[in-house]
């Protein structure tokens, strides 16, 4: 009997090996596991980076990644792998967006599932009484009105700028040194003179979305310097003013972008960044890091949605410039006074980012200035969007030296926000690098610039000095083909 037990067992073994190998060629597998594979974007088809997408089993017997978080990438895009057979919650999250739960099914012969997300964004709400920001708003909302009337009204402008949007303009001018409110005052007594009121009401639209742009700054940096000493109520009202006087210029950032046409001639509209959207989440995140929950990280978190607001302001403005330049190239022949007004907007508008190009090409900047506000007939759209380039590549080899340092004194928090600025200054002039050098070298920098911001988190020094390297390269490349 030992014998034949002896005998049986083997068999036995066999027989079950035979069977499994062949259910496995009939297409059956008990324990097969599938990835569950997809992309999370918001309402405008852009991804989302470093949304968080959680799987969990409905039933406790799911084995395999049955409860597991994952983040997405810069493409938005994200991969669960070992998901047994199952039904699962899937729930994703995202500062500024919406949360997102379903249920996903995975079959028994699945190798892959596909789940898409696309979240719609939050509502920023305050939590402070920001009345005398919002009547500032209110004031520039009815000049706007009021400058579009013919004939126009100088009095009645002066009327609506008086009080708490005069007070605003004051403020800013106190705090930088500038001289908006006489600018402004000097606008109104041309119209009142008759002296090109056209042009005067333009300079005084764009140079209070200048003083909102300002007052907006000052606050969100106030909110980061005072992080760690300020009551947290104090910093919410510095955050929910900073959001109240960013309605005054949402209009602004709500614009397509504007490039070089391919033969290098004109202006013409690119693809829409969606700054307004991206503003708005940066708001609603650096509102919530406000709570200090967690002060180093959400002090990161300040300084970083710092960038993207001040940033994508910037942006926005860049974008404003080229936008009034082509209405000078598309009338200068036909309509030399329409051309002027649109010149006049040009330069007061680039008031506002001229600082951003002066610093590291004062040249340039001078180019710009005489191009906006001399004769017509030398307004060049190759010169203006190079000269602007030049600048703002400036800035981005800037911003790889402190990231550079930050790392080397591993002083994460610094490497983090330097990372995101280098980004942010480079995404001012992608769509002109890709026109110049070509899709590939246009992928592979922004690539890098997220592989830096990735290497910065993880204080990865070697990883930071090989995307820096890449991205100094292609800026290289890029600048050889400015005029």
């Amino acid at each position: 009997m030992y014998l034949l037990n002896k005998l049986f067992v083997p068999l036995g073994i066999i027989v079950g090996l035979l069977n499994g190998a062949y259910f496995h060629d009939m297409g059956v597998s008990v324990s097969q596991a599938a990835t569950v594979v997809g992309i999370v974007s918001d309402e405008n088809g852009d991804p989302i980076e470093d949304a968080a997408i959680a799987i969990k089993s409905k039933k406790r017997a799911g084995g395999g990644n049955s409860n597991k978080t994952v983040l997405t990438d810069s493409e938005g895009t994200y991969e669960i792998d070992n998901v047994k057979k199952g039904k699962y919650k899937l729930t994703v999250k995202s500062g500024g967006y919406e949360t997102v739960t379903e249920t996903l099914k995975i079959s028994e012969d699945s190798e892959e599932a596909e789940k898409d997300f696309a979240l719609t964004f939050s509502t920023y709400t305050k939590t402070s009484d920001t009345k005398t920001m919002d009547a500032s708003v209110a004031s520039y909302n009815e000049i706007g009105v009021l400058r579009r009337q013919v004939p126009i009204d100088a009095n009645a402008i002066a009327s609506a700028y008086e009080g708490e949007l005069q007070d605003l303009a004051k403020e800013v001018d106190a705090e930088n040194n500038v001289t908006l409110d006489s600018d402004i005052l000097a606008a109104i007594e041309d119209i009142k003179n008759n002296n090109e009121p056209d042009l005067a009401v333009q300079v005084i639209d764009k140079t209070l979305q200048r003083v909102f742009y300002l007052a907006i700054l000052q606050r969100i940096t106030d909110v980061r310097d005072d992080f760690h000493d300020v009551k947290k109520p104090a910093l919410k009202f510095l955050w929910d003013e900073a959001y109240a006087a960013y309605q005054a210029i949402k209009g602004t950032a709500d614009r397509e972008n504007k490039v070089l046409t391919e033969d290098r001639s004109s202006i013409e509209t690119g693809s829409n960044p969606n700054l307004e959207d991206q503003i708005l989440v940066a708001f609603i995140r650096g509102q919530k890091a406000l709570d200090r929950k967690d002060h180093d990280e959400d002090e990161i978190t300040i300084g970083v949605q710092r960038q993207v607001i001040r940033l994508c302001l910037v942006r926005a403005f860049y974008i404003a410039v080229l936008r009034e330049v082509g209405g000078i190239l598309n009338n200068r022949d036909s309509d030399p006074e329409q051309a002027l007004v649109y010149q006049k907007e040009g330069e007061v508008y680039y008031r506002i980012i001229e600082e951003f190009v002066s610093r590291d090409n004062p040249e340039g900047n001078e180019i710009i200035k005489s191009q906006l506000t001399g004769d017509l007939a030398d307004v060049n759209a190759d010169t203006l969007v190079s000269e602007l380039s030049k600048g703002f590549v400036g800035r981005v080899r800037g911003e790889l030296e402190s990231n550079a340092s930050a790392l080397n004194a591993n002083e994460r928090g610094d490497a983090m926000v330097t990372a995101e600025e280098a980004l942010l200054y480079s995404e001012v002039f992608l769509e002109d690098l890709e026109l110049r050098l070509g899709a590939d070298d246009s992928e592979t920098m922004e690539d890098s610039l997220h592989d830096l911001r990735d290497a910065s988190d993880a204080v990865n020094k070697a990883d930071a000095d090989f995307a820096s390297q890449t991205i100094t390269t292609i800026l290289d490349s890029y600048e050889t083909e400015l005029l």
